[in-house]
């Protein structure tokens, strides 16, 4: 399994590493992006299985990187699950769900709540989240 994580702090983005394998398995390849731009690039070249994105990015920030993602020949099927610290926004997580996030993460993530992401972003069954199913949780 492929794995991009988007983030603008590389270290935080290394602390993700270590737990999302040991979470998911040890045959997970977890690519780490620093914006926005960067993710769609990588993206395109590695495809991976799901993409977690920050809402908070530079160059292009997590909203227009999955608008821009949902684009892509190849990447509009891929989950894409929004980690932000403002879970409290309702508006915010309306915007992602419009944008095609299938999910909605706040901080600090917790590798159980990771694995779940995971598992039910891969779902067939787990449709893009929308308007007020932006709140968390499974969508579907």
């Amino acid at each position: 399994m492929k794995v991009l994580y988007v983030k603008d702090n590389e270290d935080i983005g290394r602390l993700f590493v270590a737990p999302m394998r040991l979470t998911i398995g040890l045959e997970t390849v977890v690519l780490l992006a620093s914006d926005g731009q960067e993710a769609v690039q990588f993206a395109l070249r590695a495809k991976p299985d799901i993409i977690f994105v920050d809402e908070e990015l530079s160059v292009m920030d997590g909203i227009e990187a999955t608008r821009s993602l949902r684009a892509r020949d190849g990447l509009c099927d891929v989950p894409v699950v929004m980690v932000s610290a403002h879970m409290d926004l309702r508006d915010r997580k309306e915007r992602a769900g419009d944008a095609g996030a299938r999910r909605w993460m706040g901080k600090p993530l917790k590798p159980e709540e990771v694995e779940e992401a995971v598992r039910s972003a891969l779902d067939p069954q787990c449709l893009p989240m929308s308007g007020l199913a932006a709140s968390g949780g499974r969508q579907g």
